[in-house]
């Protein structure tokens, strides 16, 4: 693969991940707004693409020349950054309902805030 399919790669993880963002929010304002059951349902495939995106950034980090290796820390990797990846559509979910119920002038950070800990779990990710 070379740079500039790397580049697409990395941005098309980019954009998926907004998207994931997007529909955790939305889940958040529907939970407000209808029910938090449906609220549940709407991040099931809010959740899928983030873990596409989480595929792709890897493989354009395999392209790029970064073994992935399977370190004896490798299982604490992945935990950690499953972690933080719910953490941060918790937030998301959060940021949706604080969007609807207080209005959007607080829901902005909380997106912000989401979107960084995203970033720090894509960059844990063994």
């Amino acid at each position: 693969m070379n740079k500039p399919e790397r580049l697409r790669v990395r941005a098309a993880a980019a954009a998926i991940t907004l998207l994931s963002g997007v529909v955790m929010m939305l889940a958040g304002y529907v939970g407000h707004t209808e029910t938090w059951t449906t609220a549940g349902f709407i991040t099931i495939p809010g959740g899928i693409p983030i873990l596409a995106a989480f595929v792709l950034a890897r493989r354009a980090d395999s392209a790029d020349g970064h073994p992935v290796a399977r370190t004896g820390n490798h299982l604490a990797r992945r935990v950690g950054a499953m972690a933080a990846t719910l953490l941060s559509g918790g937030v998301m979910v959060l940021a949706g309902y604080a969007g609807s119920a207080w209005g959007w002038g607080l829901a902005a950070p909380l997106a912000i805030v989401g979107g960084l800990v995203v970033g720090v779990a894509r960059g844990i990710r063994p």
